[in-house]
């Protein structure tokens, strides 16, 4: 069996394995299907081993989430990692080829939606702590965007941070 029929077989065998609802009897169909007509049984697919797979992570965060998503893909609490030391921009996971693919696709989207998520909440951070200077006092009402009510939201929520002032604050025209 050649490299994309397996690929294929793998991806499927994932959706009809982890998938919801009608997304997840479609892959079934499909996946005995094309067992059927490549003469294979989902046995043949079962029988891999697990080997080390590398993921490159950009930071403690990216790390912490992809133990995350380890975790989700491979249905379990607690996973084993590994990270190597001259390359600490890595980390490897004892995984199964469909679990390797179904890792890459849930990482990217999640990483990306993380990052979304972050920005938000640094503007919500900097909104609520009041991190800015005066503005223009304008007539208009601003057009918010679903993402500026969103980050409007989250400020409200966010306990300003308190700042002990070190310097004595002076005020023109006292001395």
């Amino acid at each position: 069996m050649d490299d994309r029929l397996q690929a294929k077989l793998r991806k499927l065998q994932a959706l009809a394995e982890r998938g919801v609802g009608g997304e997840k009897t479609n892959a079934r169909r499909m996946l005995e299907k094309m067992l059927e007509r490549h003469g294979l049984t989902l046995d043949s697919l079962e029988e891999e081993r697990r080997s080390t797979y590398w993921f490159k992570v950009k930071s403690r965060m990216e790390r912490s989430l992809a133990l995350q998503v380890a975790g989700k893909v491979c249905q379990v609490n607690k996973i084993n990692y590994l990270i190597n030391k001259s390359r600490r921009n890595q980390i490897g996971f004892k995984l199964t080829p469909a679990e390797a693919i179904e890792f890459e696709i849930y990482f990217d989207t999640m990483r990306k939606a993380l990052g979304e998520h972050l920005q938000v909440a640094f503007e919500a951070f900097v909104q609520a702590n009041r991190l800015f200077g005066p503005s223009a006092d304008t007539d208009e009402s601003p057009n918010l965007t679903d993402d500026d009510l969103r980050m409007l939201e989250m400020a409200a929520a966010i306990k300003p941070t308190a700042v002990a002032k070190r310097l004595p604050s002076s005020t023109p025209g006292s001395a």
